[in-house]
């Protein structure tokens, strides 16, 4: 039995038409930020100085919402600390 894996950025359903597509393996993407990013992966050495820029913007995209995540993560840390602390004195008290 194989699995297929669908990668929900990069997957692109048969009734939509595709946003991006590689210009170098014609790969479809659902977003140009996908593309942009796997142009930077796959085809560094081919890429133009507007596909470098886009790379350069998309990653710098991605890097501020994987910080934002680790923030909220962080904060509902937190709380949930805070909220075990406070059940733990009414408790005891």
């Amino acid at each position: 039995m194989t699995s297929s894996r669908i990668d929900p950025e990069t997957a692109v359903l048969d009734d939509d038409p595709p946003v991006a597509r590689c210009p170098y393996c014609k790969r479809p993407f659902a977003s140009e930020r996908s593309c942009a990013l796997h142009l930077g992966e796959k085809h560094p050495d081919e890429w133009t100085a507007d596909e470098e820029t886009a790379y350069e913007e998309a990653t710098e995209d991605e890097e501020h919402e994987l910080w934002m995540y680790h923030v909220k993560v962080i904060i509902a840390l937190a709380v949930i600390y805070g909220v075990i602390v406070v059940i733990y004195m009414i408790i005891l008290g």
